[in-house]
């Protein structure tokens, strides 16, 4: 009779346990988030992170609800989401948490810069369970993508080898098109033109009219507003 005392009072401070877990984690639900280190890159250069620091976002979930006022960061080495809640940070799903938004105050300036992340799109090379930098949306969608790398190499200095470790991430852009085809582009001219072809005069004579150079998100943007309604 002991025993099974014991065995029960053991199965109730589990559940006990279990809840009162369950219950600081509640504020976000979803499938398979997991508790993960904060140190895990501590011995690697450079940042996996797209910024290194918290920053205020929104998460939305795959029903449309939408979760404000959470400190989110991204590892954009990892392609996921990571959540502080109350101190403990979870690493988002991202099929329960398709889409999700950052605004970062830039320094030295009151500007803010807002992000908006989203999945879905069929862009080849990626899942389609990638986040990527909405530009655009629209007809012609613009999309940015975040690719980091983990790069290791052997230095030698004064005969002896050292390895070192490092992310380097660097941006590619997609444009979407109205048959949801994807093609990659960069931040120039050229490229742009070879993505749209047959209207590459009319592209030509806005660059002209506007004075734009195509080297910035900015340009790229306004580009496929104007191609968009014409």
């Amino acid at each position: 009779m002991k025993l099974n005392v014991r065995v029960g009072v053991v199965v109730l401070l589990f559940f006990i346990c279990s809840n009162q877990t369950l219950a600081q984690l509640s504020n976000i639900q979803g499938i398979d988030n997991v508790v993960i280190r904060t140190r895990k890159y501590d011995d690697i250069r450079g940042s996996a992170y797209l910024y290194p620091e918290w920053s205020a976002g929104t998460l939305t979930d795959k029903n449309g609800k939408a979760y404000a006022n959470l400190q989110l960061k991204y590892d954009t080495y990892s392609d996921r989401i990571e959540l502080n809640q109350d101190g403990q940070v979870l690493e988002i799903n991202s099929v329960a948490y398709p889409q999700f938004t950052l605004s970062v105050v830039q320094p030295g300036s009151n500007s803010v810069v807002k992000h908006s992340f989203s999945t879905g799109y069929n862009v080849p090379g990626f899942s389609v369970n990638s986040y990527f930098d909405v530009l655009k949306e629209g007809g012609i969608t613009v999309l940015k993508k975040f690719k980091t790398s983990f790069v290791e190499e052997n230095v030698s200095s004064y005969g002896t080898a050292e390895q070192k470790k490092s992310f380097q991430t660097k941006a590619l852009y997609f444009i979407v098109n109205e048959k949801k085809n994807v093609k990659e582009t960069k931040l120039n001219r050229r490229s742009v033109l070879e993505v749209f072809p047959e209207k590459a005069q009319q592209i030509e004579d806005f660059l002209k009219k506007e004075k734009l150079k195509l080297k910035t998100e900015n340009d790229l943007v306004k580009v496929i507003d104007f191609l968009e309604k014409a």
